[in-house]
């Protein structure tokens, strides 16, 4: 449906896309706005439009040429082009850029009909999960892990027996060995003797 003027249909369009560009090369970056009797297309070229830029064609329903002319002809500024969608009956459409060096932007679009709802966007992809499942029951409550819990105590074992060692401070004539076993630290102090004793170790008096 249409008035004397155009077709108020909303568009709907694709991720923009290049065509045979280098993988490093940025896309065109799209906003369409619809008022009642006006509507326009906003397109953002990822570099500036003097650079290497050719022709910007529009091709319409069952590819028609709707528009060719020099990117720089309809540029406003130096990256931004502005298209009036207002005129364009329903159907689907392709903007095309092209660059000196052979390839070209793409934007693909669909025009709605008066009236027509809009395509629902894709739902967004679930975040992954930061943290371990939290499990609860009717009430509320959490539900005790009971892998997470068996998997904590492994971790203690596997500290208390491989992370069991000896420092030492001071010199060979005297000083301390700590015994450390995880977050236990038992001092010895130690010095070099003489006679028949040739060093000694001090234990400690239990509390």
């Amino acid at each position: 449906m249409s008035d004397e003027a155009g077709f108020e249909g909303e568009i709907v369009m694709q991720p923009p896309v290049n065509a045979g560009a280098p993988e490093t090369t940025g896309r065109l970056t799209a906003r369409f706005v619809r008022y009642p009797g006006c509507q326009q297309i906003t397109l953002w070229l990822p570099q500036d439009g003097h650079s290497g830029y050719g022709k910007l064609r529009i091709l319409g329903p069952g590819g028609a040429l709707i528009e060719a002319a020099d990117i720089t002809a309809r540029l406003n500024g130096r990256v931004q082009i502005l298209i009036d969608t207002f005129p364009w009956p329903p159907g689907d459409y392709a903007i095309e850029i092209a660059h000196a060096e052979g390839w070209r932007h793409v934007l693909r679009l669909e025009k709605l009909e008066t009236g027509a709802p809009s395509k629902p966007e894709p739902a967004p992809e679930p975040e992954p999960a930061s943290g371990p499942i939290v499990y609860r029951d009717g009430a509320g409550n959490i539900i005790p892990d009971e892998d997470l819990a068996l998997r904590a105590r492994l971790q203690d074992r596997l500290v208390s027996q491989f992370g069991r060692h000896l420092e030492f401070d001071g010199t060979f004539r005297a000083g301390t060995i700590t015994y450390v076993d995880g977050a236990i630290r038992i001092p010895f102090s130690h010095e070099m003797c003489g006679g028949g004793v040739h060093f000694s170790i001090d234990l400690p008096t239990p509390e």
